[in-house]
């Protein structure tokens, strides 16, 4: 039945399969470049999103204890953070916990004062969480005052510095300096000016900066919704600490976990910026609020800029429209001078026969899908992006395991499958260092096993969900990494982070720490993609090659029975020599054993031994074809869709169409050429003979005017 709807169905449908899904690969990868553009390029988007739920702390909850004793303002008091010092402004602390943390971002103060001395507001209860950077404030802070009236701090690297450091150019670039003034700068005298200069002392007198602890925050005035209404920082260096309101705001509110990252290579940098705005949800489920929730939403936002991101849009460009051209190429001399006659002969007879060079229709499907990846140049250019677009997919990474799936996580989860070709080219490289020592036992293999990109693209996501579910793959983003701060010493009962500005922000982050988790992904998925090679090709030694394809004629002898083993094949009895075509003689498995006699009972071993007649033109040689361009194409092909890799026609050995294909070979009429995004793999042939001869007749005419000019001598 199901070989009846094969015969009788077009056969150009299989072809048009092939179109739709490459046109479906190609709008994936104009959806990655501007998901690169788009999402993560040099402008603010916010696509991305996190929520975090917390238990809020029962009253009877102990409050957070200083190690050091801390009892009157501007104490002395060297500690690694400046956690402890907001206790100058509140009553007490207490931590609100996350699961799986090391340590407490989030705390309840009681009783805080929100406010300068001389002008201050008593919150009863304050929510602070600690993902404002020290730079960040200060460079907020600074931008509110008067050029005439900010202090010596105002002119440092840290603040001066702030703008390029983490590429906020473009935000403030479109706003006129008299805008901003106008718009945003507080009035010299005024209570807003005083909490902001007493902020900036705050940090400015602390030592190390890096220790300084800063906050956003609000006052509980019952259950809702709130956004940031309250900012502060406090000295690791001396007791104090300051709560101002929302002048800052206006600034700094988009700026909550502000962290980045710089990779430089041959003087070119590429800068992975990430920043959220927060907002606050207070819920209770119970009657008597005996047990309130905290559910904190985060928008989130990644921007890439740099020298190296722009190579990394132009390399994108160049693969898509290396792709493209190869599409269009493969159709206009392939599959074109095949799909107009079949539509033609389709209606007109059923035994029609449409071939190109000896093959079939048939043998032409999945040609579309043929990569570039086995060229050098592309799988260079591959390498290239692949490397930097593991730079832009890192810091979302970590956003999968505690948010919620929005569609910056499908972009970003898409973007990160094409990771996946570096494992391919990697396979690539090491089963090539295989067939250039022994070429004749890798042909060997490569008959009896083969593994599919598909396959590798399952390996790869599969390793990186593990990765990823384990939290290896996060890698420097963790938040005990060198960009935040983890204090084990300020308090007693508890460890307390802090997104902190440090020195070593001046700094580029090394390769290692980088790309660490990326040569583990690709080192575990290229050991289970060897392994899925070796267990095919232990479970197929014992078999016939699967790899050959015979034709109608040469098929006729082999399928005349089934298997010993028990493998279906093709029943004489069933299926006469005259239906047979490629499409549904197939892939054959030939079997081990001769076809069974006549006469009831088990073959004999001799039998056993007897080989199919076509076995003998199956040879371990180049073919010409092989020769012609000097690359072992069938050796190398370990990585193919199917086990199809050469066909048998009229006794001759003949590569398949997506064999050579994928080494840069394209048939236009009947002869052969590189293919687009190849380098001379055909060598163009100049015949000297004819060279010279062409030359002759070129000179005839000036050799006979010569002679007529010549005197006649007698």
């Amino acid at each position: 039945m199901t070989l009846d709807c094969r015969r009788k169905s077009p056969r150009w449908l299989r072809l048009l399969l092939d179109v739709v899904l490459v046109v479906l690969t190609l709008l994936l990868d104009v959806r990655d470049l501007w998901f690169k553009l788009r999402w993560v390029g040099p402008l603010d988007t916010f696509a991305f999103s996190t929520v975090r739920t917390l238990s809020f702390p029962a009253t009877d909850t102990a409050p957070l204890k200083p190690t050091i004793s801390l009892s009157y303002a501007n104490q002395k008091a060297q500690r690694a953070s400046g956690w402890s010092s907001f206790l100058d402004k509140c009553e007490s602390l207490t931590p609100i916990l996350e699961e799986e943390s090391p340590g407490f971002r989030y705390a309840l103060g009681r009783n805080c004062v929100v406010g300068t001395s001389s002008s201050s507001v008593k919150a009863t209860e304050l929510v602070i969480t600690s993902s404002i950077r020290a730079d960040s404030m200060a460079w907020a802070a600074c931008e509110l005052l008067y050029k005439n009236r900010k202090p010596p701090i105002c002119h440092s690297a840290i603040v001066t510095q702030f703008q390029e450091r983490y590429n906020f150019q473009l935000a403030l670039s479109e706003v006129e300096s008299s805008t901003v003034e106008s718009t945003y700068v507080v009035a010299p005298g005024s209570v807003e000016e005083a909490e902001l200069i007493e902020l900036i002392e705050v940090i400015s007198k602390s030592s190390p900066i890096s220790g300084t602890v800063c906050v956003e925050g609000f006052a509980v005035k019952g259950l809702g919704r709130y956004s940031s209404s309250v900012f502060g920082c406090g000295s690791p260096s001396f007791f104090g600490g300051v709560f101002v309101g929302t002048e800052i705001a206006k600034i700094v509110r988009n700026q909550a976990w502000l962290t980045s990252s710089r990779v430089g290579v041959m003087g070119m940098s590429l800068l992975v910026r990430e920043n959220r705005r927060s907002v606050f949800i207070l819920r209770d489920t119970t009657k008597d609020r005996s047990k309130r929730t905290l559910e904190h939403k985060s928008l989130v936002n990644v921007s890439a800029s740099g020298s190296l991101y722009i190579a990394l849009v132009l390399v994108d460009i160049a693969l898509l429209v290396l792709g493209i051209c190869s599409v269009v190429e493969i159709c206009r001399c392939m599959l074109w001078p095949l799909w107009k006659p079949l539509i033609v002969t389709e209606y007109q007879t059923s035994s029609a026969q449409t071939t190109k060079l000896g093959f079939g229709v048939e043998n032409y499907t999945r040609v579309l899908q043929i990569g570039l990846l086995w060229s050098s140049p592309v799988a260079l250019l591959t390498v290239v992006s692949r490397l930097l677009t593991w730079m832009l997919v890192l810091p979302i990474s970590h956003l999968w395991g505690d948010g919620v799936v929005t569609l910056g996580d499908i972009h970003a989860f898409l973007t990160m499958i094409r990771l996946v070709d570096l494992v391919i080219i990697s396979i690539n490289t090491i089963w090539s260092v295989v067939v250039t020592y022994d070429e004749k036992r890798a042909l060997a293999v490569v008959r009896q096993t083969f593994i599919s990109p598909l396959e590798i693209t399952g390996i790869g996501i599969f390793v990186a969900a593990i990765g990823i579910a384990l939290g290896h793959v996060q890698g420097p983003k963790q938040p005990q990494n060198w960009q935040q701060l983890i204090d084990y010493t300020s308090f007693e009962n508890a460890s307390a982070i802090a997104n902190t500005f440090s020195a070593g922000q001046y700094s580029s982050l090394t390769q290692l720490q980088l790309y660490c988790p990326l040569v583990v992904i690709m080192g575990i998925s290229t050991l289970v993609a060897g392994i899925c090679v070796a267990s095919r090709f232990r479970f197929g030694k014992s078999m016939p090659p699967r790899s050959l394809v015979l034709s109608a004629k040469d098929a006729v002898p082999a399928v005349q029975s089934r298997t010993a083993r028990g493998l279906l094949l093709l029943d004489a009895h069933r299926i006469s020599p005259k239906d047979l075509t490629s499409s549904s003689a197939g892939i054959l498995m030939r079997p081990a054993s001769p076809p069974p006699s006549p006469v009831k009972g088990d073959p004999t071993s001799s039998d056993m031994s007897t080989r199919p007649a076509y076995f003998d033109k199956i040879h371990d040689d180049r073919l010409p074809i092989e020769k012609l361009v000097d690359i072992p194409i069938r050796a190398r092909s370990i990585v193919r869709r199917s086990w199809a890799l050469e066909k048998l026609v009229d006794g001759q050995l003949l590569l398949l169409p997506a064999s050579y294909l994928k080494f840069g070979i394209i048939l236009t009429g009947k002869s052969i050429k590189t293919r687009c995004g190849f380098m001379d793999v055909v060598q163009p042939l100049v015949y000297a003979k004819e060279h010279e001869k062409e030359n002759e007749l070129e000179d005839e005419p000036q050799q006979l005017k010569e002679n007529n000019l010549r005197p006649k001598l007698r």
